[in-house]
This record gives structure tokens, C-alpha cells and sequence, in this order.
């Protein structure tokens, strides 16, 4: 199995525009908008390349994780690579919410059909807990999704259940060289009895320690915007926080356009104008700033 495979075909098959270059594989993820793939695959395209893509696309942007020496802003990707993987490596606070998930959780598979009805409604309860929009809410978005994973190879889909009850899930892709847990959310009602925790755990050390090939686990890239909590979460678990750089690359014609003087009218209307938060416009005003960073 090629290593861009599996993401390539799995968002192909859920119906996102897919492109390749010299330098690996695209996806337009958010409208106009190309992400590379895998999100662990650091690469570094050339201008022509990367205006190529952006001709044959109709793309505005590119965003794609790069090394900490080539031209982008400062991020990180969340990686744990501890060969043995247990306990031991989290932080006491997380050994011991493992250890109540232990006694009160049951990890095991989830079915396409319990990912597209159950799994829908812990995005939900997840996105309302965390304030954040997002497409996954949308449900037939979150079907193309489901309908995607049904058919791609590579692919591992694992939950913590509480008597009988999807407490939590983990969406998995898996490529020779790094596992990735793409998706992860988790009912906020059950969060008492440590689904989440319990099935971080399981899922690293299943790919660390009990396979027979182990390999490193990616538990994502950095987000445009700050995470703190989260970061926070991951760490305790044992993971690290890999300092990488991202680059963002417009159309010549969109980088006139790109100045300080839009963020504060962008936040603005989000804020006080907008109902509800809007998820394009999060998205527009933190790669903004980050476009702004990158040196």
C-alpha cells in the first residue's frame, strides 16, 4: 500500500477534490483551499509546483506542514513514538483517569452504522461542549464521511463504550510508516467515567507496543488556532508536541489582499454581527494571522 493511499482514497470517496503533485498529495478540505496529505508527511514544494496546483484547482491557497528550517509560521505535530508504550509514560493525573476508564469502559469496534447515527450525535454534544462549528454537524456531510470509511482500506474505527452506550469513538487511518487518528469525540454526559482517556491509551499502545510491526502514532497537526486544553490533554497522555513550521501560499492576487488592517473587522463580525459563531469566518481570521507569522 503506497503511503498517501489511504487518506488520497478516503477523502476521494467522500466526495472532496483531490489533487497530486510532485511533492505528495492535496485535498480541498475547506472551499479554495488545499491541504496536503498525510498531515504527518513534512514536504517543502517549489513555487512552480505550488502554483501549478493552484491552476489546475482553481484554488486560492495551499497550507501544508513543512521543517522547522523552510519559510512558514511556527506549529507543531503531535506524535508519540514511545516503543513499550504504557502507564508509564503518562502523566500521573491521566494514569489514574485511564485507570477509572478501565473499570468502567469497554473498548471495542464501531459499525458504519453506529458511527453514522450514534457517532453523529457525540459530534454534536462534542461541538456544543467545545463551542466550536464545525462541518461534521452537518449530517450529510458527516454520511459522506461514514459512507467513505465504509469503503477505504486502511482503516480502523474503535469506542469506549459504557453499558452498552458509545461514550466515545476514534477514527483511525492507518499508513506504513505513521498510524493517524483523524476524528475523536465523546458524550459529554459520560465524560465522568474517562472514555476519552481510555481509548487514547488503548489506541497508542495497541500501535506501539501490541502490534508486531509498531508504529508512531499522529494525533494531528497544529490547529490555526491556539489549543491549549487540548495540547494540554496530549501531552499528558504521552505525547509530544513536535515543533514543525506550516506554510500558507496564495494566488499573487490574493496575497494583495492580505493585511493586518482585516483580521479586527473579520473577528468583529464574528462576533457581535454573525448568529453563532461562523466556522469560515474562524477558519479565515486565524489563517490570516498565520499567514502574517510565517517568516
Amino acid at each position: 500500500m503506497e503511503e498517501h493511499s489511504v487518506f488520497y482514497e478516503f477523502y476521494k470517496n467522500a466526495g472532496f477534490k483531490v489533487y497530486s503533485s510532485s511533492s505528495g498529495e492535496w485535498c480541498e478540505l475547506q472551499p479554495k483551499m488545499l491541504m496536503s496529505i498525510p498531515y504527518h508527511c513534512l514536504i517543502n514544494p517549489k513555487q512552480e509546483e505550488m502554483d501549478h496546483l493552484l491552476n489546475i484547482s482553481g484554488a486560492w491557497g495551499l497550507r501544508f506542514p513543512t521543517e522547522l528550517e523552510n519559510y512558514g509560521f511556527f506549529s507543531k505535530l503531535e506524535v508519540c513514538d514511545h516503543a513499550g508504550y504504557d502507564l508509564k509514560y503518562l502523566k500521573k493525573k491521566f494514569r489514574n483517569r485511564v485507570s477509572k476508564g478501565m473499570k468502567n469502559c469497554e473498548i471495542r469496534s464501531v459499525s458504519i452504522e453506529e458511527l453514522r447515527n450514534q457517532g453523529y450525535k457525540l459530534n454534536l454534544l462534542t461541538l456544543r461542549r467545545q463551542n466550536r462549528n464545525d462541518p461534521r454537524a452537518n449530517l450529510e456531510y458527516w454520511h459522506k464521511i461514514c459512507a467513505s470509511l465504509e469503503k477505504g482500506n486502511g482503516v480502523n474505527i474503535l469506542g469506549a463504550y459504557y453499558q452498552e452506550q458509545l461514550a466515545a469513538y476514534v477514527v483511525i487511518l492507518e499508513t506504513p510508516t505513521m498510524t493517524e487518528m483523524i476524528i475523536q469525540n465523546s458524550d459529554s454526559r459520560l465524560l465522568n467515567y474517562c472514555p476519552n482517556n481510555l481509548l487514547t491509551y488503548h489506541v497508542t499502545r495497541h500501535y506501539l507496543t501490541e502490534k508486531s510491526n509498531p508504529v508512531p502514532i499522529c494525533y494531528g497537526l497544529g490547529s490555526l488556532e491556539e489549543t491549549p486544553e487540548l495540547d494540554r490533554y496530549k501531552i499528558g497522555m504521552g505525547y509530544v508536541m513536535q515543533p514543525i513550521k506550516q506554510r500558507l501560499y496564495f494566488r499573487k492576487k490574493i496575497r494583495a489582499f492580505l493585511r493586518p488592517s482585516l483580521i479586527y473587522p473579520g473577528e468583529f463580525i464574528n462576533k457581535h454581527i454573525v448568529k453563532g459563531r461562523s466556522y469560515k469566518l474562524d477558519k479565515s481570521c486565524a489563517m490570516l494571522k498565520r499567514y502574517l507569522e510565517q517568516q
